[in-house]
């Protein structure tokens, strides 16, 4: 079963200068994704793009929708199957006044319906963002979050009621003048919805923060039913997507807070992974952090994305995770994790194309793919390479593997200490594939806390590549194409000391 699982990683520019692939459906006969082009022409506006994936990750519809008098921006992981042969995205318009933007599809790219909606009470509210969507069985409801006209520079959130032809039905507003309220998304559940948002103080304070999740449910006339806040005094934010369960509780997928001092009269907030479920009554089962081994901590880790596996053995998890320092850099890496059902954390894996030094990788939306694996979309920024904003398809094994096999060298790191005392024992090395035409994914594991440096070197001894990572476990896509036909040698090195040596061949 694990042989049959195919993998991949594969970068998408579709013949423009920046793509970025937000969302992912997946059906048992292809992958549909929807994202965000820009072109080369002036004006550069923002258009979408549609496409549809064969399992194996080939190509087989592309199609956009772009105007040079208007844009269009799907930033958020919400592509959904809405009917028979039907699909629908959301995001923002802007043709000089920002809208709701909803795009229904056919199973072959083309727009059946693209509608913007300005706020019904433009121009006193201006700056709406949409964060999400979901059909009903009378029509659409819109989230976003909004600037409160009162003047206090708050944002509170917002969810639109459209009938089934698009037309606007009411809107509710929730917040309080005294705090930031952002929404992130929406959950029809029985005779409502529930919103995952956050509460905090960023509007008010530049230290001494206050951050919470805040889940409430409305009924069909914007009435609160409940509401849930995560505890005081923890900070939870930058990110609060939450899913239903099948339980009948729900999984959040957030940020752990830690307040960095800046100076004396300001802070600056940075966030660890977080990921924790409630019950069927809202009371916390438990939590776990999805967290690197690094001291440093950065604003930029989010997770994106979560789904329950249809197995029922737990939950997986996708977003990005930094790792650098201040003297070369930060190295943005994807990430996807998987959790017990009773918030164990089994596995966890990161991703990073190694063209260039300094890449960005992103994972924006994730889904189970029919033979039990893991597609994810978002993009790679590449710092050297032109186009160097490419769209990601990324595909993985049950065990988040693209390497076959990473599952039995590998396991959730524990911290160890920086000696001297680490052998070849403590490392885990496996290329594929091999022979290899254009890319080799490199999977390494090994100690906690220490950069590891790697080398490829022909059977000459001559250098051809150098990279390094300062993750534990960490799967590499090293570009080979331009190695000459032969035999070669990975080399794994700590401290000038060679520690693992894998061969491999170049076709």
């Amino acid at each position: 079963m694990l042989i049959g699982q195919n993998t991949f990683s594969y970068r998408f520019d579709f013949g423009f200068p920046a793509v970025v692939l937000t969302s992912i459906v997946a059906t048992d006969s292809c992958f549909y994704s929807t994202g965000i082009i820009a072109d080369s022409i002036p004006p550069f506006n923002t258009g979408n793009i549609f496409v549809k994936f064969s399992l194996d990750g080939q190509v087989l519809i592309a199609k956009t929708l772009k105007d040079t008098l208007k844009t269009y921006e799907t930033w958020r992981g919400n592509l959904a199957v809405v009917g028979p042969d039907r699909l629908a995205v959301s995001g923002n318009a802007k043709d000089g006044i920002r809208k709701d933007l909803l795009l229904v599809f056919n199973t072959q790219g083309d727009t059946l319906f693209s509608a913007g909606y300005p706020h019904p009470n433009y121009p006193e509210v201006t700056g709406t963002i949409n964060r999400d969507f979901k059909k009903t069985e009378s029509g659409y409801v819109i989230l976003n979050y909004i600037k409160n006209p009162d003047g206090t520079g708050e944002t509170d959130i917002e969810l639109s009621k459209l009938d089934t032809a698009g037309r606007f039905v009411w809107s509710q507003t929730f917040g309080i003048t005294s705090r930031d309220d952002t929404p992130h998304n929406v959950i029809v559940a029985p005779d409502g919805y529930i919103i995952a948002a956050i509460r905090d103080n960023t509007n008010i304070a530049r230290q001494d923060y206050e951050a919470r999740n805040h889940i409430f449910k409305i009924d069909e006339q914007g009435e609160v039913l409940w509401e849930y806040f995560s505890p005081v005094g923890e900070l939870r934010g930058k990110e609060g997507r939450a899913i239903a369960t099948t339980d009948g509780g729900l999984l959040v997928f957030t940020g752990q807070g830690v307040e960095v001092y800046v100076n004396p009269v300001t802070g600056q907030l940075r966030w660890h992974n977080y990921v924790f479920k409630l019950d069927s009554s809202r009371q916390e089962e438990w939590g776990v952090l999805v967290r690197d081994s690094f001291h440093a901590i950065s604003y930029n880790n989010q997770l994106t994305s979560g789904i329950e596996i249809q197995d029922g053995s737990g939950y997986a998890v996708a977003g990005n995770l930094i790792e650098g320092t201040p003297e070369d850099g930060l190295y943005f890496n994807g990430v996807l994790a998987k959790i017990s059902t009773e918030g164990v954390l089994l596995w966890k894996r990161y991703y990073q194309h190694i063209p260039s030094q300094r890449t960005r990788h992103y994972i924006n939306d994730l889904a189970q793919a029919p033979d039990g694996g893991f597609i994810m979309v978002g993009e790679v920024r590449d710092t050297v390479n032109a186009p160097r904003q490419q769209g990601w398809l990324l595909k993985v094994d049950e065990y988040g593997c693209l390497v076959p096999g990473c599952e039995l060298v590998s396991g959730v790191e524990e911290p160890k200490s920086s000696d001297d005392s680490k052998s070849s024992d403590d490392y885990g090395l496996l290329l594929y594939p091999n022979p290899v035409s254009e890319e080799l994914r490199v999977y390494f594991s090994g100690p906690a806390g220490d950069e590891h440096h790697f080398r490829i070197l022909d059977a000459q001894g001559r250098e051809w590549r150098r990279f390094s990572t300062r993750l534990s476990e960490v799967t590499l896509l090293v570009e080979v194409g331009e190695l000459p036909g032969g035999v070669y040698y990975l080399q794994c090195l700590r401290a000038g000391q060679v520690m693992r040596v894998k061969g491999f061949v170049k076709r």
